[in-house]
């Protein structure tokens, strides 16, 4: 309505049969004939749980890092309201609730810990740690809330095997019985493996089956490997365990994690050289660069930013309104398996005096001018 008047008349009816039903992915009659459905045709914006698939957040996240971005520098006027997205869970947010001295040990605990135990005497049997054994801030412990309802099944949720975070769980009927499915909702883990069925119990918790085999990659991808793992998740009690908020999941841990694998596999190849990597320098204002020396005579080099878009083009746009990288990164770091984007970022990432490159790219790279004495 809002892009096409009320001449343009789509019933409430129609429109939840178009998003969930037979008509999902289409844009059909969603929107007005002379605009452009670009990268949100074919995307499904609701399950039949009305729960919102991978893709369709991650657009509805990444959107809103560009509008922020483009008031920012006064390119954007108006009205935008997101009612699912909570402002207070936005990635920002989270960062600014951990900032400090202790940043580094918060964001890693937020990363490594999406789920925790509500407190050390919890009925919940886990080697998860207690909330309070963080010890985060107390803006950070609000993002900490009950295990989701799309993750739980009579009492019980499960954990995915990459990024820990519960899995999205459903049933469904066919040939007269019922089953069930779980699956992270991040795409990239779900199609490394992340995919499971089981069958529906009041008795006992249900025991997960993997869809299909789970494969690790060798060589350099295999060392910077955050995808599935050939390891099937055991139902755990809703009772008594807190898990992040989707938003903050999908923001900071699902980055969080090659970004921390890229930290290690990098020191580990440094070892010996004079050169380490560090993490999330200067307060975040850079995500990683390599460090030569703590004296005056001290040398950086290959500051870089990583950056996990679903939709290329948001971060296109997000380059361009931020005039690069705000941190002054010279590389722009994607994970391994979105290898693809850096085709069309690169181009722009030039023109404003960085790089794109992939995780195990970046890898060769700064190991190679190390080698050599280029760095």
């Amino acid at each position: 309505m809002a892009a096409a008047g009320p001449g343009h008349r789509v019933r409430f009816t129609d429109l939840l049969e178009r998003l969930t039903g037979a008509e999902a992915g289409s844009m059909t009659g969603l929107m007005p004939e002379w605009a452009d459905p670009g990268s949100l045709d074919g995307l499904r914006f609701l399950d039949v749980d009305g729960v919102a698939p991978g893709d369709a957040f991650d657009f509805r996240l990444e959107a809103e890092r560009v509008i922020r971005a483009a008031k920012k520098v006064g390119r954007f006027a108006g009205r935008v309201t997101f009612t699912a997205l909570d402002d207070e869970h936005s990635q920002e947010s989270v960062f600014s609730a951990i900032k400090g001295p202790y940043y580094e040990r918060h964001r890693t605990n937020l990363i490594e810990h999406p789920v925790v135990l509500e407190k050390e005497t919890a009925t919940a049997v886990s080697d998860r740690p207690a909330l309070a054994d963080l010890e985060l801030p107390t803006r950070a412990i609000d993002f900490y809330r009950p295990v989701p309802q799309h993750a739980r099944y009579r009492g019980w949720w499960f954990p995915c095997p990459a990024c820990r975070w519960p899995m999205k769980v459903s049933l469904a009927r066919a040939d007269g019985r019922e089953q069930g499915r779980a699956w992270c909702l991040y795409p990239w883990h779900e199609q490394t493996g992340a995919t499971y069925l089981f069958q529906p119990s009041e008795a006992e918790p249900p025991v997960l089956h993997p869809v299909f085999e789970c494969h690790v990659p060798q060589g350099r991808q295999g060392e910077l490997w955050t995808g599935c793992v050939p390891e099937v998740p055991q139902a755990q009690p809703v009772e008594g365990h807190k898990a992040l908020v989707r938003s903050v999941w999908r923001s900071t841990c699902v980055p969080g994690l090659p970004e921390l694998r890229l930290h290690r596999v990098l020191n580990h190849h440094l070892k010996g050289t004079g050169w380490r990597a560090e993490l999330w320098v200067d307060g975040d204002r850079i995500d990683l660069h390599v460090a030569n020396d703590n004296g005056p005579r001290r040398k950086t080099a290959f500051p870089a930013d990583f950056k996990d878009y679903t939709f290329v083009n948001h971060l296109v746009d997000k380059l361009d309104m931020d005039a690069g990288d705000k941190g002054d990164a010279k590389w722009l770091v994607v994970p391994d398996h979105r290898d693809e984007q850096v085709q069309t970022l690169d181009p722009v990432c030039r023109r404003y005096g960085m790089r794109a490159i992939t995780a195990s790219g970046f890898v060769d790279e700064v190991l190679a001018s190390v080698r050599e004495g280029r760095a």
